[in-house]
C-alpha cells in the first residue's frame, strides 16, 4: 500500500492485543493534537453495541481520541460491554490526557461475544508510544475478513480528507458492518460538518448493499482538525463524498466470496429517493447475485426486484439492459443473452433499469453471491 498519511494535527497507531487469536493487528488508536470538532452517522439498527451508544452520546462535544478495535463487536453483551467502553475510553483518556467524555470507542466482529477491556488497556500504552502520520498500521487494525486496508484521499479547495475503512460483509443500505474514519484540515463549523457528512454517507455508504443485511457497529466518522482552508458547505460535501465514495467502492470490491463488483443503475424515476429505493431492491437480490455470480444474464430477477418494490411499474415502459446490451424493452424480451453473458463474466458489470416516470437517475453498488460467501458465514464464530 501506497505510504499514506493523516492531515496536521491527527496522528494514529496499530498493535496487536489479542483480541484477534492470529496474533494480527486489533487495536488502533487516532489521536487529535487538541480537541476538535466532529460529526458521525451510525448504523440504525435497535440492537445498536455500547460503542455507538456512547459515541451517539457525545455528538456536538469535542473529540481527543479515537479507539478501535477488531475480532470483537462488544455489541449485545449488556452490561459487561458497556463496562468495556466506559474503561477502554477512561483508560485512553488517562494516557493521552483528555477527558474521558473526549474519546470516542468502536469496535467490529463478531456480536455477542463479551469483549475483555483489560486487553485493550494493556495495549493502549504501547499505541501511544507508536503514534505517526502514516494510516497503514491503523488502516490494518479495522481489518476482520477484509482482504484489504480501504484508504482513500481527496483534496478540496486546498483542504485535504484522508480516510480509512473496513467491511467486507453485513453490508445493507443504513451502513454496513462497516467502520470509515476520516480526517480533514477544512477548517469548518460543527453544523457544516454534521450536514456535509448526512449529506456524503447517504450518497456513498448508504448506496452499497451487498448481502441487505443491517450490522450493530456501523460507524462512520469525521474529524476536522482547523489547521487548513475554510470551506463552504458544497467544497465539504463534495470532498467528503469523494473520499466516501471511493471507500464505498472499494468495500463492494472487497465484499466477502465476491469475485465481481455489480453496478445496479437505475433511470428515469420519480425522485433520487425512488430510483436508490428501487436500485437496493435489486442489489439485495439473492437470486439476482447468484445469477451475477454465475454470469447468468437472468434479466427477469431484475425485473422481479424493481416490481417488488414499486407496486406501479409500468413493465410495458420498462427496459433491462446488461452494459450495451439491451434484453428488455417496451414490455417484450430483446438483444442477444450471449453478449450480455459475456460482459458479466468479468469482475465488473452494470445492469441499467430505464423507467418512464421521470428523469431521477441513481447508482447502488453491489457484489456477486457465492459459494465462499455462504462458506464464510457459516463458519464465523467458530
Amino acid at each position: 500500500m501506497a505510504v499514506t498519511r493523516w492531515v496536521d494535527g491527527l496522528r494514529s497507531a496499530g498493535v496487536a492485543a489479542g483480541i484477534k487469536p492470529s496474533g494480527a493487528l486489533d487495536v488502533g488508536l487516532l489521536v487529535a493534537e487538541r480537541p476538535l470538532t466532529w460529526a458521525g452517522a451510525f448504523t440504525r439498527n435497535p440492537a445498536a453495541a455500547e460503542c455507538v451508544n456512547w459515541n451517539r452520546a457525545a455528538l456536538g462535544r469535542r473529540a481527543r481520541a479515537l479507539v478501535v478495535n477488531s475480532g470483537n463487536a462488544n455489541a449485545c453483551t449488556g452490561s459487561a460491554g458497556r463496562n468495556t467502553v466506559e474503561a477502554t475510553a477512561a483508560a485512553t483518556a488517562g494516557l493521552i490526557g483528555c477527558r474521558v467524555d473526549e474519546v470516542l470507542v468502536c469496535s467490529t466482529g463478531p456480536i455477542g461475544v463479551p469483549l475483555d477491556a483489560r486487553l485493550i488497556e494493556t495495549a493502549l500504552p504501547s499505541a501511544a508510544c507508536s503514534l505517526g502520520a502514516e494510516v497503514e498500521d491503523f488502516s490494518r487494525s479495522l481489518l476482520t475478513t477484509d482482504t484489504f486496508p480501504k484508504v482513500s484521499t481527496s483534496s478540496a479547495s486546498g483542504a485535504s480528507v484522508i480516510g480509512v475503512a473496513k467491511g467486507a460483509a453485513m453490508i445493507a443500505p443504513n451502513m454496513a458492518t462497516m467502520l470509515a474514519f476520516l480526517g480533514t484540515d477544512a477548517d469548518v463549523s460543527s453544523d457544516d460538518l454534521r450536514a456535509a457528512v448526512d449529506w456524503a454517507v447517504d450518497r456513498s455508504f448508504n448506496r452499497l448493499c451487498v448481502d441487505g443485511c443491517e450490522s450493530t457497529n456501523d460507524s462512520v466518522l469525521v474529524l476536522a482538525t482547523g489547521n487548513g482552508p475554510k470551506l463552504g458547505p458544497q467544497e465539504l460535501r463534495d470532498g467528503l463524498l469523494e473520499v466516501c465514495s471511493d471507500l464505498a467502492l472499494k468495500m463492494a470490491r472487497d465484499a466477502e466470496g465476491a469475485t465481481k463488483l455489480v453496478r445496479v443503475r437505475i433511470e428515469g424515476a420519480r425522485s433520487e429517493t425512488h430510483a436508490v429505493e428501487l436500485g437496493r431492491a435489486v442489489a439485495r437480490s439473492d437470486l439476482w447475485r447468484a445469477a451475477a455470480h454465475g454470469a447468468d444474464p437472468n434479466w427477469g430477477r431484475v425485473l422481479a426486484a424493481v416490481g417488488a418494490v414499486d407496486r406501479g411499474l409500468v413493465v410495458g415502459t420498462t427496459s433491462v439492459a446488461i452494459d450495451d446490451e439491451l434484453l428488455f424493452a417496451k414490455g417484450e424480451p430483446c438483444g442477444l443473452l450471449a453478449v450480455a453473458a459475456a460482459a458479466m463474466s468479468g469482475d465488473e458489470f452494470t445492469v441499467t433499469v430505464t423507467l418512464d416516470q421521470g428523469d431521477a437517475v441513481a447508482e447502488v453498488l453491489t457484489a456477486d453471491l457465492s459459494e465462499e460467501y455462504v462458506t464464510l458465514n457459516a463458519e464465523v464464530t467458530t
